[in-house]
């Protein structure tokens, strides 16, 4: 199958989506369907769309549904929206009665107490007795009709001075036995004559209630302890069955269990209100303020309520819309989250969740209005009997706190969207976290001690903690209840906190032995792990752990048997070495002695070339049972050395010098790094010779032909430090251990090596007190062999030689 990998007019075959169940599928052929190559700014364009998508929509769905929730729960809304017909709403019924409760207690001849003139609550006044429950009050008389008027208030004027600005309401209010013609003292009026006054009169002689001034459409007329209303010529059922229940729409008097009273008999009103209300201003800067317009701010209500919702509407199919989009593209944001987690995983864990206790503090505390609120609920709960939903509408306000700052609860909720997008792109070690610091610390500090003294701190820790509900019962006893050693409660109390804390003590003391059995055992562990397989740990006979320090005991005495096993194979085994190498060398000898004579007979030239090949071979076998043997000592530590002075760096010029004509007739550079003065340790200098000796060896023979070999010696910290480095012929493989016993780097083992070149180097440089290593990245190989310095020390004159 043709890919097109090196075309460049194609798609990039890394885009496309290799099907593994069959072959491809040619073009036009049923099921086939195009493959398109998406570049990375695309990709990361659609990350930032999937991404804005989902927080614009989580956004303006969560706010727009938060905003109508809290103004329900707050109750912002004081006309029902819904209603085209602001004269239709339930809260314009109740501003109606309101007026015709004030203009009934006017008539009664009361003062109102008028305390907030801008919104019309005219519904608390100051009177002997209500003119809804009582019939105390004195009707006017005629007697009585020529005095000043008992209400009339000489700083204000009439009694009605606060509802006459408001010309959205006019209205009527008259009673009966004071001549209709003496408006100052028989009716209070806030209509000019040509207006309700005289529609008012022609209501009582003509009975003609559709007469309304322009712009006005509703009208409410009160007689004889009866309420009638029109709405644009059209008479409402107001009493509808004559019972008043929450059912009723007009909360007015007149039903059969809830009468007018005595107190209002002979009064009449006549309230029109303005189909449109307007705005009207009077200042009323003796009293400090405006006077009110309820019925404007009413229908402005509405209005804004209307738009209001309209808008939460438009903003919540949106915030829909994107929520859709970014469902579309929601395999797209990972790497939007991503790139946000990098950026917020520099914020430590703390200060965010401090930043979250801030705004849920905020969202709770912060607008304190709402908390003047709910303390007013709490307190109409506590003194009225008449609500019995009162609980639940608190509750209800405590939880809409949120509701009341929106930015704040979209912050939060985006605050803890990041925590979790930073959680779940970083692990628990990744986070920057001040309390995982400080209590790691803490933590690396406490795992210093021993075992022992770690569990004795927890358990006095746990002590004190349980004992200081105790003592502070004790104070509070003694210091704030005043409570003496004479008194009974004193021992009533005290018994219990003296028994308490004595069990206390025994359960101390009872695991004081286990924690220090638990010492023992560790310190045992870290014993054997030193070498020391000879001591047990002997514990007393009714210790919790005495079996545990038996079962150890049992693995020490078999790890020491183990032990003494392998050394006596190690020991049988280098004996074995040695004899067979004795062996040998006596027939190795003498093929190697026949072997010269022959060479040195005249022979043809087949036969000469087979005595050459004999001897060689035979040189070779000599050598290889020699480094066998020289191994197995070694590794048995039965390996002779004479350590003494020498120069490091004479010794590798002396090595240089003796392997020149290998080195010459190799195709090889040899780069040369060593000090000019004398660097001295302390060494077998025949041994090491053999170490660098086979290590140039192992350069000259599987370092690539051509290449260069760097031979260096540096002192740093009080240590000699000589490395060879070469670039290998062949390709390294990795995870290979160079200096085990018969590696090669030339699997093929056509190269002539024995694999113990690495192996005797390293264990002639340990047993020399020196360190060895050898390291690998990619084709290069390195071999380092490092030392301590001998300071103050002369060179041995014959040290450094080859044996």
């Amino acid at each position: 199958m043709d890919t097109n990998w090196n075309s460049t007019d194609k798609i990039p075959a890394k885009a496309l989506k290799q099907e593994a169940a069959g072959p491809e599928l040619p073009e036009g052929a049923p099921g086939w369907e195009p493959e398109y190559y998406v570049s990375p700014g695309k990709t990361r364009r659609r990350a930032i769309l999937s991404f804005l998508a989902f927080f614009l929509g989580i956004s303006l769905t969560v706010g727009s549904i938060g905003s109508a929730a809290g103004r329900w729960v707050w109750q912002e809304d004081t006309a029902a929206w819904q209603n085209s017909d602001w004269q239709e709403t339930a809260v314009f019924r109740r501003q109606v009665s309101q007026y015709l409760e004030a203009f009934l207690t006017l008539g009664a001849g009361h003062l109102l107490k008028w305390y907030d003139a801008e919104y019309g609550a005219a519904d608390a006044y100051e009177r002997g007795g209500s003119w809804i429950f009582s019939s105390a009050d004195a009707p006017l008389s005629a007697d009585t009709a020529s005095e000043a008027p008992a209400y009339q208030d000489p700083a204000v004027g009439n009694p009605d001075y606060y509802y006459e600005s408001d010309k959205n309401v006019l209205y009527c209010i008259h009673r009966q036995g004071r001549p209709a013609s003496d408006l100052e003292n028989g009716w209070y009026t806030n209509a000019e004559d040509s207006l309700l006054p005289l529609a008012c009169k022609k209501l009582k002689t003509n009975r003609d209630y559709q007469s309304l001034p322009d712009g006005y459409n509703f009208l409410l007329v009160f007689q004889d302890g009866k309420a009638r209303i029109w709405k644009d010529g059209v008479e409402l059922d107001v009493y509808g069955d004559g019972i008043y229940d929450e059912a009723s729409l007009w909360y007015v008097p007149g039903y059969e269990n809830f009468p007018a009273g005595d107190g209002v008999s002979g009064v009449e009103v006549y309230l029109a209100v303005r189909e449109i209300p307007v705005r009207y201003m009077q200042g009323d800067y003796a009293g400090g303020g405006t006077s009110g317009i309820p019925m404007y701010w009413l229908y402005q209500d509405l209005q804004q309520s209307r738009a209001f919702y309209h808008t939460a509407a438009v903003i919540f199919c949106a915030g829909l819309f994107l929520l859709g989009v970014w469902i579309a593209l929601r395999k797209e944001r990972a790497p939007a989250d991503k790139a946000i987690a990098a950026l917020t995983a520099h914020i430590w864990t703390e200060v965010r969740f401090l930043a979250a206790a801030g705004l849920v503090l905020y969202l709770l505390f912060g607008n304190t209005s709402r908390w003047v609120y709910i303390s007013n609920v709490t307190q109409l709960l506590n003194t009225s009997s008449a609500w019995p939903d009162g609980l639940e509408a608190a509750l209800g306000l405590l939880l809409g706190l949120p509701l009341s700052n929106l930015p704040a609860l979209l912050g939060l909720i985006w605050l803890l969207w990041l925590l979790r997008n930073d959680h779940k792109h970083h692990l628990k070690s990744e986070r920057r976290s001040l309390w995982r610091r400080f209590s790691g610390g803490l933590r690396a500090r406490e795992l210093k001690l021993p075992v022992q003294r770690r569990l004795y701190r927890w358990i006095c820790i746990g002590l004190v903690l349980s004992g200081f509900p105790a003592l502070v019962w004790l104070l509070v006893l003694t210091r704030s209840m005043g409570v003496s050693a004479y008194d009974s409660l004193f021992w009533i109390t005290m018994v219990p906190l003296c028994l308490y804390t004595a069990l206390l003590v025994m359960i101390l003391r009872r695991n004081i032995a286990p924690i220090r059995d638990i010492g023992l055992l560790a310190d045992q562990v870290e014993a054997i792990r030193d070498g020391d397989l000879e001591t047990p740990l002997e514990l007393p006979l009714d210790a919790d752990l005495r079996q545990t320090a038996e079962h150890l005991n049992d693995i020490q005495a078999g790890m020491h048997k183990a032990l003494l096993e392998q050394t006596r194979s190690e020991r049988m085994k280098v004996e074995l070495i040695s004899n067979v190498s004795h062996d040998l060398k006596t027939p190795l000898t003498s093929i190697l002695s026949y072997a010269e004579l022959l060479r040195q007979e005249p022979l043809e030239s087949a036969a000469a070339d087979y005595a050459r090949i004999i001897d060689e071979k035979a040189q070779r076998l000599k050598s290889m049972v020699q480094d066998v043997f020289e191994v197995s000592k070694a590794a048995a530590d039965q390996l002779p050395v004479q350590l003494e002075t020498l120069d490091f760096a004479k010794l590798l010029r002396q090595t240089l010098a003796d392997m020149d004509e290998p080195i010459q007739k190799s195709r090889l550079t040899l780069k040369v790094d060593l000090p000019e003065s004398p660097v001295l340790i302390t060494a077998d200098g025949k041994r090491l010779y053999r170490v660098f000796q086979n290590l140039i060896q192992n350069a000259l023979q599987y370092a690539l032909e051509g290449s260069r070999v760097y031979l260096t010696l540096t002192v740093c910290g009080g240590r000699a430090e000589a490395a060879l480095r070469n670039t290998s012929r062949t390709e390294l493989p990795d995870g290979v251990d160079f200096t085990a016993r018969f590696v090669r780097g030339d699997e093929s083992r056509t190269d002539g090596g024995s694999g113990l070149g690495l192996s005797i180097a390293s264990s002639f440089t340990e047993a020399c007190g020196g360190e060895f290593h050898v390291e690998t990245v990619a084709d290069l190989f390195t071999a380092v062999v490092r030392f301590p310095i001998t300071p103050g020390a002369e060179p041995s004159p014959e040290a450094g030689g080859p044996a």
